[in-house]
């Protein structure tokens, strides 16, 4: 049995084992599931049982065993629920009508661990507050431990890897090496990379609030102390913001270097005159190194092929977007794309043992295009509802002075990870798929800072 299939085995055995003795089973999950994050996308199920993954089967057992807690849904956050609801819908409706009902109902199946989840991060942060230094602590500790991990792989090789083969495109024609740390693809873990880089921004300090809350003849006031992400980036969190920038240039990813970019300049218009003067700075110095070295650094090197992998990922694209014109509404189903690009597709070549290579077989090599395809109209908007609505409350709430300036950081991540989306999808692996529902949650959060605080005094 290969160490990937032991892993994933031996993850979901300690889980069960250590959630019988667990005192808290709700907190126990969520940082199971985070500190344990490179290894929840290893694969239990086959592709023909919806290839579920170690985050999977432990969602779902830890659903079995509190089951009665999640028919108990928090008003602040019902509009998630409607559109929870309104989402399985659509995708029920679009596996349906698919070409391909049975592998289409069967992906459903992946879809309600990530709500498991999201559900238990909610739930447990409302209740208690500095749970979410917590959480957001791991998820940094998290991705200093995949820089370990691609530092001995760069040492070793790319043999240093759980997966039994890497994605072929860890290595272009000129044998130049794209690192992927503990993904399968360099790709994904430049998308990770560029949600948790931000995260280093994140500086929390001891805080009080003073809580107001009128009634009618009766007026009561409290004040608490808190944790707060509140606090201005310091000399530490740039120097390890740094070291992540350095890790994303192992991994090649041109669309993921813009993407941090855009993030950076968006809290530019954010934060004080030290981040504008060690950010116009780090400006200078990338500007000197793009002209000097631009030839030793792979992922400047690989700018040389931008026309002919935009004339590939243009091909793609219009293929998907033949496919979207023709299932506007609901797509050709959730899990679908795979076997209906190997059956329309025009876009393949033959290989030497004459097997048929599909180009962007299995995705679109656009996170847009792909949902469009597969859930249609209808699906994308609820997708992007669930992104783009947290971060409208979450900002919404700091202008209101009711929340930190983390909204801010947590908004530069997500706006980084929707540029690479323009690249590739990555919403199949768990490992980006958790970081991006954890970004959410915790804007979800921030915007009833307000409402939490009542809760607390009440």
């Amino acid at each position: 049995m290969e160490i990937n299939h032991l892993l994933a085995i031996a993850a979901v055995i300690v889980f069960i084992a250590l959630l019988l003795y667990s005192n808290n089973p709700k907190r126990f999950f969520i940082l199971y599931v985070l500190y344990l994050l490179p290894i929840m996308d290893l694969a239990i199920t086959t592709v023909e049982w919806g290839r579920l993954r170690v985050f999977d089967f432990v969602s779902y057992i830890f659903f079995i065993a509190l089951f009665n807690d999640y028919v108990k849904i928090r008003k602040v956050f019902s509009f998630y629920t409607v559109l929870f609801c309104l989402f399985i819908l659509v995708l029920l409706m679009g596996s349906l009508s698919s070409p391909y009902i049975k592998n289409s109902v069967i992906s459903i199946s992946a879809v309600f661990p990530v709500f498991i989840f999201a559900k238990a991060l909610l739930t447990e942060c409302f209740a208690d507050r500095e749970f979410q230094k917590k959480v957001l602590d791991t998820l940094k500790m998290v991705a200093l431990f995949s820089v370990v991990f691609l530092a001995a792989q760069m040492i070793v090789g790319l043999k240093f890897t759980f997966y039994p083969v890497l994605n072929r495109n860890t290595s272009d024609e000129a044998g130049v090496l794209r690192y992927p740390s503990f993904f399968h693809d360099p790709q994904m873990y430049a998308q990770y990379l560029v949600m948790t880089s931000f995260l280093f921004f994140v500086n929390y300090k001891k805080t009080t609030t003073q809580v107001n809350i009128d009634k009618p003849g009766e007026k009561l006031s409290g004040t608490f102390g808190n944790v707060e992400p509140g606090g201005y980036p310091e000399m530490k969190n740039y120097l390890l913001f740094l070291i992540i920038i350095v890790a994303l240039l192992q991994t090649g990813g041109r669309s993921a270097l813009v993407a941090i970019f855009a993030g950076m300049l968006f809290l530019f218009f954010v934060f004080g005159p030290r981040y504008k003067i060690i950010i116009g700075s780090l400006a200078v110095i990338g500007a000197g190194v793009f002209l000097f070295f631009s030839s030793s650094i792979m992922i400047l090197n690989r700018a040389g092929h931008i026309d002919e992998d935009y004339a590939f990922r243009e091909a793609l694209w219009n293929e998907a977007r033949g496919i979207y014109l023709k299932h506007p509404l609901l797509g050709i189903g959730t899990g679908n794309f795979k076997p209906y690009n190997a059956t329309y597709s025009n876009n393949y070549t033959i290989d030497e043992d004459n097997e048929v290579l599909f180009f962007g077989y299995g995705q679109p090599e656009s996170g847009y295009w792909m949902i469009l395809t597969e859930t249609g109209a209808l699906g994308f908007i609820i997708t992007f509802l669930f992104i783009l609505r947290p971060v409208y409350t979450g900002i919404k709430s700091y202008m209101n002075g009711h929340t930190s300036i983390i909204v801010f950081i947590l908004t530069a991540g997500l706006i980084s990870w929707l540029i690479t989306f323009f690249a590739a999808y990555s919403l199949f692996d768990k490992r980006v798929l958790l970081t991006l529902v954890t970004f959410i949650c915790i804007l979800i959060l921030e915007s009833n800072n307000k409402l939490t605080y009542e809760a607390e005094i009440q």
